[in-house]
């Protein structure tokens, strides 16, 4: 009768809770992976380097990046977290892509982001611009949205993939505005501005700091940027919003997210040293550099930021009819 009451107290949630209380107490004891599903070099790993490097001193422990590029849009990696202990020795620096688009796209995905993770913080918030080459005839939105109701399927935008968010964005500035617009994917940016600076092109979705020469040097012009508020770097150029689509925001956004069913008291951890790095000035500079406006979005409001971006871009897959093996 003992040894059954001691297994019931075992298994019950005072007793996981107990343990997990227990295991936050001494986290961490070992270095802490920031799992990076893309290649060096990109936005997600600058940032993933710079909160490790801040968030080390917080938590008084170490953090490491690990590359795992590979798959659809970061699904290697993120499905590697999915699988990993649920210990908060192994997180995602996950993205617009890892954590909402690829769900919905990608019918053969081996995890899905509302079961597998527990949402730490949402870290910053960014735009996309849509860019024109200089040679198209619309001065601002409005012109160009006339242009393409006038000549559906005339004009072509580049994307960075199919399925990427640069392409989605594309997909619903076309559902949304009732035009026609040929895609055109490229295996990442750099191609695609070949042929876009080159006149082949009519339009591009990008990422705003990506952008900026070529707006600069006057080969292509803003209409909108995609975000709640303008950009920085692109004081000028109004939201999509401010041109006349309404209710229409398309962040790019980065989220820090551990396996499901990591302890709470470990993820509390977690946030309170993630937002104590994004306050940090180095970080602060760093997320400035990307054109990034930091949000540090406690856990339960990441998970219904991460519960809407799912529920948003699965209508716009749905509409399109994307789907990618």
């Amino acid at each position: 009768m003992r040894r059954r009451h001691f297994l019931a107290l075992a298994t019950s949630p005072l007793a996981a809770g107990l343990h997990g209380a227990a295991a936050a107490a001494k986290y961490p004891d070992k270095p802490i992976t920031i799992v990076v599903p893309f290649p060096p070099g990109g936005a997600n790993d600058l940032i993933a380097r710079s909160l490790a490097q801040a968030m080390g001193p917080l938590l008084h422990g170490t953090l490491v990046v690990d590359n795992r590029s590979g798959g659809a849009a970061g699904s290697v990696g993120a499905q590697m977290v999915a699988g990993a202990t649920p210990d908060g020795y192994t997180l995602l620096l996950g993205n617009t892509a890892s954590l909402a688009i690829n769900s919905s796209i990608y019918p053969s995905l081996r995890y899905q982001p509302m079961r597998d993770f527990e949402p730490i913080t949402i870290l910053g918030l960014s735009s996309l611009v849509l860019v024109v080459n200089s040679k198209v005839p619309a001065r601002n939105l409005a012109d160009f949205v006339e242009l393409l109701k006038a000549a559906p399927g005339t004009y072509t935008y580049a994307s960075a993939g199919a399925g990427s968010p640069l392409h989605l964005a594309g997909e619903i500035f076309k559902q949304r505005t009732g035009t026609e617009w040929l895609h055109v994917p490229y295996r990442g940016t750099a191609p695609a501005y070949s042929d876009l600076l080159g006149g082949r092109l009519s339009a591009m979705f990008d990422n705003t700091t990506t952008a900026l020469p070529h707006v600069q040097s006057g080969a292509l012009r803003p209409l909108a940027v995609t975000g709640r508020k303008r950009s920085a770097l692109f004081p000028e150029v109004p939201t999509l919003a401010e041109a006349g689509i309404a209710n229409l925001e398309i962040p790019v956004w980065f989220g820090l997210v551990a396996p499901r069913a990591t302890p709470p008291a470990v993820i509390d951890q977690l946030y309170r040293a993630a937002v104590g790095a994004v306050r940090a000035e180095e970080m602060k500079q760093r997320l400035k550099d990307l054109d990034i406006e930091p949000f540090a979005a406690g856990p339960k409001e990441a998970r219904d930021f991460i519960a809407s971006e799912n529920r948003k871009w699965k209508e716009v897959v749905e509409a399109s009819g994307i789907r990618l093996n």
